[in-house]
C-alpha cells in the first residue's frame, strides 16, 4: 500500500536538491530534440521534458525499457504477464493509446491498438531516451494528447568501437549483445545485435476465469539496428537506418485447454534521411520512413497454423527546414503519411492518409523565453484539425525558471475503435468521434551547482474521451465519455550527499469520468519513484524503490488493483580496462502485486553479467 512516509522522504529530497550548495557542477547540458524539433538545451526548454542517456540505462542495470521508464515522474505502465507480454504506457492520466512513441523519428505503432509495441523493442539496443509530458499534437500530430517518447538508437563517431555483453538470471533469463560503432573517413555507421531470452512466468493466475492456464510464458527476442552515415559534403549528410526485432511471447488465451498460446511481433523500420546545411540561417531536412508491426497469434500447442494476424504499415515523408534569425529560431515543415492494415479479421475501411503543416517558433531575450508551434492535419476519414501550443519561461534568478503553458491535442480513434468485427463479445463504434483536449500547467524548476529541481502543476480536459464499456445487449464495444479531467501534480529532484547520487518523484494525480465521477482504470492516484546510488572504489552500489496506490482496473470502479511498493538492487564492478561486472535483484521481498486485474508480475529476480564497452 502507499506509504506516506517514503512520500514525506521523497519530497524532502526533492526539495533537498535546490539548497544542496556544497554539491559539485553538472557534468554538461544534455540537448533535447523533441520538445520542440529544434535542438536546444534542457535548461531552456519551456516543456515537462526529460533526458536519459545510456549512461544512465547502463548504470541502473534495468533489464527492459520499461523498467528504465517506470523511474520516471508521471510515467505509469501496466503488463499482461512476463517478459514480452503486452505493456501500456499511461503518461500524465492520459488512455494507453495517447502516448506516441518514436525510434529515430519513425512512427512504429499498430494502427489497430493505437500503441506501441515497447514490450518488443531491446533496450541494449537504445542510445539516449527523450521524454516530453503533454500535448504535442502540434508538433508531431495525432495520438500526442499525454505526450511522446523518442528512442534514439546508437550512432557512430570516433574511431571504431566494440561493446559486447553477457547476462543470466533465474528462470531461464540470458541477454547476449554484440556491436560496434565509428567513422571512417566521411563515413559514420553502427551496427547493433542483441538476443534475449527467458522461461517466464505464468501471465494468468486465478481471479482470470477466462485465461488462465498455470504454464510458463517465455520469451525470445532477436533484434538488430543498423545506421550510416555518408558525409557529401560539408555539411550535407546522407543517412540510412534499419532496425528489426523479431519478438515471441508466450501467453494464456483460454482456461479451456491446457497447450502453449504465443504471439509472434515483428516491429521493422527504414528511413533514408537527406540533411542539408545551405547557410548558417537554413537547414533543410528531407525523409522518408517506411515501419510496419506484425502480430500472429497462434493457439494451443498448433505453431504452425495461426489464428490471428494484425499488421500495420506505415510511410511517412518529411521535410523540415530550420531556420535561425535575429528573431529567433524556426521550423517549418510538411508531411505526408499513409497506414495500411491487413488482418485475418474483416474490416470495414483498411487504410487512412494524412496530410500536415506545422511550424515552430523559438525566441530567448535577456531572461524571457518563449516556444510556440501549430500545425494543421488533415485525415482523409475524418478531415481538418488544427492544434497548437505555447509556452512562456522567466528565468528570475541565477538557475531558476518559472514557466507556464497551454496546448490543445487530439488523436483519431484506431481502426479496432470503428471497425472491429463482431466476435461474439466485442465489436467496434463506426459512430466515434476524434477525441481532442485542452492542457494548461505551470512548472518551477532550478538547475545548478549538480542540483536539479521541478515542479509542474497540469489540468488537462479531453473531450469525447475514447473508453470500453457495454451495450444493452451485453457485448463490449466503446464509446465516447463526454469529459474527462485530469489534474496533477509532479515533484522531482536529484542531488548528491555525502557522496550519494539521489534522486526521486512524486506524481499526485486526479482523473476522472466528468459525467460518472469514477476514476480512469489502471491510474495510480499516488507514485513515487526513489534511487540512490553511490561509487566506492572500482564498485557502484544503488538501490531503487517503487511504490503505486490504489487505483482500478475498469472504468465502473468495481475491480480495485491494491497498491504495492517494490524494492530493487544493483552493483556494478569496474574489475578491467573497458570490462564491468553487474548484478541486479528484482522486487528484492518478493511482493506480489498486479498492474492488471488477473495477471501477474514476477516475483524475485536475480541477474549477473559482463557487459564490455570501449
Amino acid at each position: 500500500m502507499f506509504k506516506p512516509q517514503i512520500c514525506a522522504l521523497a519530497v524532502a529530497l526533492a526539495c533537498a536538491a535546490a539548497h544542496a550548495d556544497n554539491a559539485p557542477q553538472t557534468a554538461g547540458d544534455p540537448v533535447i530534440v523533441t520538445a520542440s524539433r529544434i535542438a536546444q538545451p534542457l535548461s531552456k526548454t519551456l516543456a515537462d521534458a526529460t533526458v536519459i542517456t545510456r549512461d544512465e540505462i547502463e548504470e541502473s542495470g534495468a533489464q527492459t525499457l520499461q523498467q528504465v521508464l517506470l523511474r520516471q515522474a508521471a510515467i505509469t505502465i501496466t503488463t499482461t504477464g512476463g517478459p514480452g507480454s503486452n505493456s501500456s504506457i499511461f503518461m500524465r492520466g492520459t488512455n494507453s493509446s495517447h502516448t506516441v512513441v518514436l525510434i529515430d523519428g519513425i512512427r512504429i505503432s499498430s494502427a489497430t491498438l493505437g500503441t506501441t509495441s515497447i514490450q518488443s523493442i531491446p533496450l541494449t539496443q537504445i542510445d539516449r531516451i527523450e521524454i516530453l509530458r503533454g500535448p504535442a499534437s502540434s508538433l508531431y500530430g495525432a495520438d500526442a494528447i499525454g505526450g511522446v517518447i523518442q528512442i534514439f538508437t546508437r550512432k557512430g563517431d570516433g574511431e571504431p568501437r566494440f561493446n559486447a555483453g553477457l547476462e543470466v538470471g533465474n528462470r531461464g533469463t540470458a541477454k547476449l549483445t554484440a556491436g560496434v560503432d565509428g567513422k571512417t573517413g566521411n563515413t559514420a555507421y553502427s551496427l547493433q545485435l542483441s538476443h534475449d531470452q527467458s522461461n517466464g512466468f505464468s501471465a494468468t493466475n486465478s481471479q482470470n476465469q477466462y485465461s488462465y492456464n498455470p504454464d510458463n510464458d517465455g520469451y525470445r527476442n532477436d533484434s538488430y539496428t543498423a545506421n550510416i552515415t555518408q558525409t557529401l559534403a560539408p555539411g550535407h549528410d546522407l543517412t540510412l537506418r534499419l532496425l528489426q526485432s523479431f519478438a515471441r511471447a508466450d501467453f494464456d488465451a483460454s482456461s479451456l485447454w491446457t497447450g502453449q498460446d504465443r504471439a509472434k511481433n515483428r516491429l521493422t523500420g527504414q528511413s533514408l534521411e537527406s540533411k542539408n546545411r545551405f547557410s548558417d540561417l537554413w537547414t533543410s531536412t528531407l525523409r522518408f520512413s517506411h515501419s510496419q508491426d506484425k502480430l500472429e497469434d497462434f493457439n494451443n500447442g498448433d505453431f504452425s497454423n495461426r489464428v490471428d494476424l494484425y499488421q500495420t504499415t506505415q510511410n511517412e515523408w518529411l521535410w523540415q527546414n530550420d531556420l535561425t534569425t535575429d528573431w529567433g529560431k524556426f521550423a517549418l515543415g510538411v508531411t505526408h503519411s499513409d497506414q495500411k492494415v491487413d488482418s485475418s479479421s474483416v474490416y470495414t475501411r483498411t487504410s487512412r492518409t494524412q496530410n500536415a503543416g506545422f511550424a515552430t517558433y523559438q525566441l530567448e531575450k535577456g531572461a524571457n523565453l518563449l516556444q510556440a508551434s501549430v500545425r494543421r492535419d488533415h485525415d482523409d476519414q475524418f478531415g481538418g484539425k488544427t492544434t497548437g501550443k505555447i509556452d512562456y519561461g522567466y528565468r528570475f534568478a541565477d538557475g531558476w525558471l518559472a514557466r507556464a503553458g497551454y496546448g490543445t491535442a487530439y488523436k483519431a480513434p484506431t481502426f479496432n475503435d470503428l471497425y472491429y468485427p463482431f466476435d461474439g463479445s466485442y465489436q467496434g463504434n463506426p459512430n466515434l468521434k476524434p477525441e481532442s483536449a485542452i492542457n494548461t500547467e505551470l512548472g518551477l524548476e532550478y538547475r545548478g551547482q549538480g542540483n536539479t529541481f521541478r515542479l509542474t502543476g497540469f489540468h488537462n480536459q479531453v473531450s469525447n474521451l475514447i473508453s470500453y464499456g457495454m451495450l444493452s445487449n451485453g457485448i463490449g464495444s466503446v464509446f465516447n465519455i463526454n469529459r474527462a479531467t485530469i489534474r496533477g501534480v509532479t515533484l522531482e529532484g536529484a542531488t548528491k550527499l555525502i557522496g550519494v547520487d539521489l534522486s526521486a518523484n512524486i506524481t499526485l494525480l486526479d482523473a476522472r469520468d466528468d459525467s460518472s465521477g469514477h476514476w480512469l482504470p489502471r491510474r495510480a492516484r499516488q507514485s513515487v519513484n526513489f534511487n540512490a546510488s553511490k561509487e566506492w572504489g572500482l564498485w557502484t552500489f544503488g538501490v531503487e524503490q517503487q511504490i503505486a496506490s490504489r487505483r482500478y482496473d475498469d472504468a465502473a470502479n468495481t475491480t480495485p488493483l491494491h497498491g504495492y511498493g517494490v524494492t530493487n538492487l544493483f552493483a556494478d564492478y569496474r574489475f578491467a580496462k573497458n570490462w564491468t561486472a553487474t548484478t541486479r535483484f528484482e522486487n528484492l521481498f518478493d511482493r506480489e502485486y498486479q498492474t492488471t486485474y488477473g495477471y501477474n508480475t514476477g516475483g524475485l529476480g536475480a541477474f549477473i553479467g559482463v557487459r564490455y564497452s570501449q
